[in-house]
């Protein structure tokens, strides 16, 4: 980085343009110049001929001192030392600060070392020197460094921004003498984007505020129109979808549901109709406020009906049926405006809509059943505890689907708490909405007085004295109010004494939301109440949205409120998943202890295995006689050395996999492989008197006619020449380690049975005497005597070559093994 600053002096000097010239510190002009004595300066990077105004390039210069030249300096008094030596040893080895406003002639050889900048067309005469003159010129120079006279190389990071030839100085200072190093660099004006003038540097691809834009090629132009094309073509393709979409879903019938299809239920028949609900006990807490609107006493009007819902199952589910009184129906194109609006609907605060029934005198709408039954019902009984945390809820839950609902502009018109239903989840649902075509009704029930005022209470006053109304947002606002008030009282909103005027009063602030002291008492009653006064207002322009009664009642409810009732009531809600979800994690669980036993069994033997999980410690058994195989690949080193690693992997499994299919059928316990290695052991851990010996020996015959047919993966014209060994006798068993632990064999016959195994021959079978004397007792084996061999630390043994069974005794010997594997002790070996 650079930085610009002034530097006043006194005097001024020329250069007469040879390569460096020299002159002391004081009065440095063209008269008072020096012998550089030996000290060298050059240009190892020169700056360029032409740089352009305002960007970087490096210079870098070299500097030089001959011995000569520290004799002429101690002389001269150049370098205050005493002698030459000591003058090179400051010069080449003295480090120097790390600053270099720090350095100065006594602690640093080359204390000053930098590039000046001298644009010719300021100077006064045309010449330049390191110095600016008494005229006040303003030039440049690099900031400055100081370094030892071994560093030879210099280098500088350069910026002319003065247009014309400039002269460019090396300077550096050594002792009381100055040396400077000159070169020259024209310096041509920056090319800018934007000053209006479009010059030969400049083209419209790299300035096209100067030069204009470029034209559009032939392929630019397609390559921008085919994508604006195929966008356009996107948006028309998707918005004729999604109108066809809508008319397909218009003229869709697969909501008709055949009311045959629909399996009753005899119990919710029984039960429709009404009955007399009995009026609870008062309580101190909803007492003392009665007015026309509400009762905040808790004794319900006599001539109060409670309804049930007609029930029945469809599609494997239970569903509500809502039965409409229709002499005839016809399903015109308002039904099915009607239709394909609600089933466009889904949210989790309304009733789901299934379908409808349209032959007479079966016209019925099939709504989602919600077992718990209406809010209304879940209100009025005092068996259901409810804390203020749930009816928060399921204020917040119905002002959530009629928000919904009015979002896509439909309005419920008939909004009360027996259209609020509760489902088994305790989530409240609104019910009843849209399809006011499909409901209307050709001679509706004469509804009794009771229905017909708790109409008038749910009705916003504008339109009382309307015989036939469009509902709207604000209608239903003013049913929400009543519902509020009944969620907060837990009671009837008629009152207790028929009152026929349509001109109802407010209840002054209701005890049990004020009262502060009740154990389920409203967290901020004040608040509560003016949402309900909010929402009954006279003037309709007056009352809330619903998404503004979301955000009040998100406000007032700030998760404060009696968390254990919470709990408790969450927990009935889900005690019956519980069950199942249990039944499945125990199914999980046995699959997973099943996999668990298999992998176990496989790598230790089951008792083996039981005794280590219960935490026993598993005893080295003794075995008086077994017989132990072993087998390896004859020539692996060179295979694997013509093989790639993963080529090898995969030999090994192959072989190996075919080699544990075939002792399954054995009475053998594969005890472990190690590389090319196959150890195989009959007898351990269960014994079997003396057809160990017999086990193994067919078992490797098998294997060894196997390899003849086996086929190397990635070598199938190579035959897989395998060596084997047998030997017979006394061996301990036990496990060995904690981590990854091993069931293992130890004694000498483990040893014998090895040496059995190497100094065998290729696609042959080397017995020992012991095991010859085992299977000549059995009778069923052809063996030729190998002869005398040297066993290494066994010495001159004699050994046989196991060839194959006698022709009569292999039926005998088929029958054996069968017999063997129907050993139900034997299960644990495979």
């Amino acid at each position: 980085l650079f930085f610009w600053q002034v530097i006043l002096v006194e005097g001024w000097h020329d250069l007469d343009n040879k390569d460096y010239d020299c002159w002391p510190l004081e009065k440095p002009d063209e008269y008072n110049m020096l012998d550089c004595g030996g000290l060298e300066m050059a240009w190892v990077q020169r700056p360029p001929e032409k740089a352009v105004s305002g960007e970087f390039f490096n210079v870098t210069y070299t500097v030089f001192a001959s011995d000569s030249f520290y004799q002429y300096a101690v002389q001269n008094g150049i370098l205050s030392h005493s002698n030459a030596t000591a003058a090179k040893e400051f010069c080449e080895e003295h480090e120097c600060p790390a600053s270099w406003k720090d350095a100065n002639r006594e602690n640093c050889c080359v204390y000053h070392a930098n590039i000046h900048s001298c644009p010719l067309a300021f100077m006064v005469r045309g010449i330049c020197g390191p110095w600016i003159p008494d005229d006040g010129q303003i030039f440049t120079h690099t900031l400055s460094t100081a370094g030892k006279m071994s560093q030879r190389n210099w280098t500088a990071k350069v910026v002319l921004v003065h247009v014309g030839v400039t002269s460019l100085i090396a300077h550096i200072r050594v002792g009381r003498m100055q040396v400077a190093l000159e070169a020259k660099t024209t310096v041509l004006p920056a090319v800018v984007c934007g000053d209006g003038f479009c010059e030969e540097e400049e083209s419209c691809s790299t300035c096209p505020a100067d030069c204009g834009e470029c034209p559009l090629s032939a392929d630019a132009r397609i390559a921008i129109a085919l994508p604006v094309c195929l966008v356009c073509t996107g948006c028309i393709l998707t918005v004729m979808w999604f109108q066809y979409q809508k008319q397909k879903m218009f003229w869709d019938e697969s909501w008709i549901i055949d009311f045959t299809c629909i399996k009753q239920d005899s119990v919710a028949q029984t039960a429709t109709g009404s009955m007399m609900s009995p009026p609870p006990a008062p309580s101190d807490s909803n007492s003392s406020c009665i007015t026309a609107l509400s009762s905040c006493t808790a004794a319900a009007n006599t001539s109060r009906k409670q309804y049930f819902t007609q029930t029945g199952r469809y599609d494997g589910r239970t569903v509500a049926i809502k039965k409409i009184m229709k002499k005839a129906f016809t399903l015109s194109k308002s039904i099915r405006k009607e239709v394909k609006q609600v089933r466009e609907l889904d949210h989790p605060n309304l009733c789901k809509f299934i379908g409808g029934c349209i032959e007479v005198p079966n016209v019925a709408i099939v709504t989602e059943y919600c077992p718990k039954g209406s809010l209304s019902d879940v209100l009025l009984n005092e068996d259901i505890p409810l804390n203020w945390g749930f009816r928060f809820s399921f204020a917040t839950d119905i002002a959530q689907g009629m928000a919904y609902l009015h979002h896509h502009k439909m309005y419920h018109g008939r909004l009360k708490s027996s259209n609020c239903v509760i489902d088994d989840r305790w989530v409240c649902k609104i019910a009843d909405y849209g399809l006011q075509s499909y409901r209307k009704e050709d001679s509706p029930e004469g509804s009794s007085s009771y229905q017909q005022h708790l109409i008038q209470i749910y009705t916003a006053p504008e339109i009382h004295s309307l015989s036939d109304f469009e509902p709207n947002s604000m209608t239903d606002i003013y049913s929400y109010a009543i519902i509020l008030l009944e969620i907060a009282t837990r009671s009837d909103p008629m009152p207790k004494d028929d009152v026929h005027s349509t001109e109802y009063s407010w209840c002054p602030p209701l005890a049990e939301l004020i009262s502060g002291k009740a154990e389920n008492s409203c967290p901020c009653p004040t608040d509560y109440i003016e949402l309900i006064r909010r929402c009954r207002k006279n003037n309709p322009a007056q009352r809330p949205t619903f998404e503004h009664v979301k955000k009040m009642l998100y406000k007032m409810n700030p998760n404060k409120v009696s968390p254990v009732d919470m709990m408790m009531t969450l927990m009935e809600k889900y005690s019956k998943h519980l069950e199942i979800l249990v039944s499945e994690r125990t199914q999980d669980l046995m699959h997973e202890k099943q996999k668990t036993d298999r992998l176990l069994y496989s790598m230790l033997p089951k008792q083996v295995a039981d005794d280590l999980r219960q935490g026993k410690h598993a005893q080295a058994q003794s075995y008086l006689s077994a017989t132990i195989f072993f087998s390896d690949i004859v020539g692996f080193t060179q295979l694997s050395s013509s093989s790639t690693p993963y080529q090898v992997v995969d030999l090994l499994n192959k072989l190996y996999t075919t080699f544990d299919e075939i002792i399954d059928n054995y009475d053998v316990y594969k005890v472990e492989t190690i590389g090319d290695a196959y150890m195989v052991v009959s007898g351990v851990p269960k014994e079997n008197g003396i057809l160990h010996a017999s086990e193994i020996a067919s078992m490797a015959l098998d294997l060894l006619d196997i390899c003849k047919t086996f086929k190397i993966p990635h070598k199938p014209n190579t035959l897989l020449k395998i060596r084997a060994g047998i030997h017979s006798g006394a061996v301990v068993a036990g496990v060995v380690g904690i981590k990854m632990p091993r069931y293992c064999l130890f004694g000498d016959t483990v040893n014998t049975a090895s040496r059995m195994e190497s100094t065998s021959e290729a696609l042959k079978i080397q017995c020992s005497s012991s095991a010859y004397q085992l299977l000549e007792q059995i009778g069923e084996y052809v063996l030729v005597c190998r002869g005398n061999l040297q066993v290494k630390g066994k010495g001159d043994m004699v050994t046989y070559w196991l060839e194959g069974k006698k022709a009569s005794a292999t039926h005998k010997a088929v029958t054996s093994t069968s017999v063997t594997l129907q050993d139900p002790n034997r299960a644990s070996f495979s």
